[in-house]
């Protein structure tokens, strides 16, 4: 029996599974943000003149409103769209004829917008035509099988007007609090070189998103240069070019390359790349990872279907790895190793001192810092007992990992190295209220544990924590009461020790 060919079909409930997507807001956001450049850059000339001539700029005004299941607005006073390019940007996968800019594969607006909200409407004027068109997307309409869109127009527009107005409704979820500030700087970061060259004003709520290079100052070497160099190379005949640079004051957040296509950034800044190969394992938190910092442009590279990163094919993203890693050496080992001409050896050098200094400032003006300060409640001292007694007891029976006694004051130290403990246990525990000895537990599956590098980094956590318990154990003897500042002294006797044994081996 002759069998029919089987063909593979999509269905209209697809539409259903965009908001599935790995989005987020500010990419999704991105996506319609992409169409009204684009629709600028391929008109400039008609559009340059028609924004000349009444007065006005390039303006892309978003409006967000979570009230009433949701509002979100993008509107723009680009080329506009006639009615057969309407019904060209409404098919599914239609890529548009120049898909070297930024509008690339004819998914962007429809996965989206659905993936925002399930209704959402577009209205448009071109430049030079009299009909102003509105159709509406109804998800759940489409996807029950109706894909007969809304459609009406408006004649006897004048012909100067130009614009295109989308607006999306029934929203899938709601943007509050950190992620309005994290859509309006993923923003204006990815649209940097728009901003940079006054070429588009994007609008958040009617205020305009900026964009300043100074907030990422270079170093300056003594012969009063900065670091900051450009750089080009290929792989496999695709060209790559950038620059690289190294920040006199800066973060975690600052630094790391900001990958751009199309002058657009796909991944940047505040969530920049960290190539292995340059800034270790997962950006391990040193002075390369807070101060190297970069743009790196793979025009030639394709970007993914959210255009939130690179397509990497094969082994490209090593050699491309592999290469910048080659160009930035010498800016590498600046970060690692500068020093001032009157900086003695021995120490942090001054950089690493505003490394610090800069990363813990922004740690302490963090609005998760002022929730730990403002929400946090303090526990009452028996149920502190009650939570770390379990913890003491533990270690009873196990072999300290270090261990050290005072005949002099019959006093012996104990430190032992939790293993096994849960990432919410405290970071340290100390048992001070015994005569003879005082036990310091340090949880390695805290967090911070994780941050630590190299030995000097380990041995100066040990150091605090030790120095810590044995200080409280001291002021436990010498004291009725344990005073803070007391606790403070004493441990300050301790941390000069070391030097102290150095200078007299």
């Amino acid at each position: 029996m002759a069998m029919s060919p089987i063909q593979l079909q999509l269905g209209l409930e697809v539409i259903q599974s965009y908001r599935r997507l790995s989005y987020t807001a500010w990419h999704a956001i991105a996506e319609l943000v992409d169409n009204s450049t684009q629709s600028y850059f391929d008109n400039r000339v008609e559009l340059d003149g028609a924004l000349s001539a009444s007065q006005e700029e390039l303006t892309i005004g978003i409006v967000y409103d979570p009230s009433d299941g949701g509002l979100l607005r993008v509107s723009d006073n680009a080329m506009g769209m006639s009615y057969d390019e309407l019904v060209n940007a409404l098919r599914v996968g239609f890529a548009p004829e120049n898909t070297s800019g930024r509008s690339k594969y004819g998914m962007g607006m429809k996965t989206a917008s659905c993936w925002i909200g399930n209704k959402w409407t577009v209205r448009t004027k071109k430049l030079g035509e009299v009909v102003e068109h509105n159709i509406t997307v109804d998800v759940n309409k489409i996807a029950s099988g109706d894909n007969d869109l809304k459609h009406f127009s408006e004649e006897g527009k004048r012909k100067t007007d130009h614009y295109t107005v989308i607006e999306i409704k029934e929203h899938n979820q709601v943007f509050r609090g950190r992620t309005i500030g994290k859509i309006k700087d993923f923003l204006r970061s990815i649209y940097r070189q728009d901003l940079r060259k006054n070429s588009v004003v994007i609008q958040w709520q009617g205020n305009a998103l900026e964009w300043s290079d100074n907030d990422f100052p270079f170093l300056e070497a003594q012969d009063g240069t900065t670091y900051k160099k450009d750089f080009q190379f290929t792989v496999y005949d695709k060209k790559v070019k950038g620059w690289v640079g190294v920040l006199s004051r800066g973060t975690r957040s600052k630094a790391g390359f900001s990958i751009l296509n199309a002058d657009r950034v796909v991944r940047g800044w505040p969530e920049s790349w960290r190539p292995e190969r340059i800034y270790g394992f997962q950006g391990r938190n040193d002075l390369i990872n807070q101060r190297l910092v970069g743009e790196i442009y793979l025009d030639d590279f394709e970007v993914s279907h959210t255009k939130d990163d690179i397509l990497w094919y094969g082994d490209e993203q090593e050699e491309v790895e592999k290469q910048l890693e080659q160009k930035c050496a010498d800016y590498v080992d600046v970060a690692r190793r500068y020093r001032k001409k009157d900086e003695a050896e021995g120490g942090p050098t001054e950089l690493e001192v505003q490394a610090a200094i800069d990363e813990l400032q922004e740690e302490l003006s963090s609005p998760e810092f002022g929730d730990l300060i403002s929400l946090e409640e303090v526990p009452p001292p028996q149920a502190v007992s009650s939570a770390l007694q379990p913890l003491i007891q533990t270690v009873n029976s196990s072999e300290p990992a270090f261990r050290a006694k005072l005949q002099a004051v019959q006093f012996e130290i104990l430190g032992f190295l939790l293993n096994d403990s849960s990432p919410n246990d405290p970071y340290v525990v100390v048992e001070a209220t015994k005569e003879t000895r005082v036990l310091i537990i340090v949880n390695t599956q805290h967090p911070h544990w994780g941050q630590l590098t190299g030995i000097e980094g380990v041995l100066n956590y040990l150091r605090h924590c030790t120095y810590d318990g044995i200080a409280e154990w001291q002021a436990r003897r010498k004291l009725a009461s344990l005073d803070p500042d007391t606790i403070k002294i004493l441990k300050d006797r301790m941390l000069r020790l070391p030097l102290e044994i150095q200078t007299l081996a």
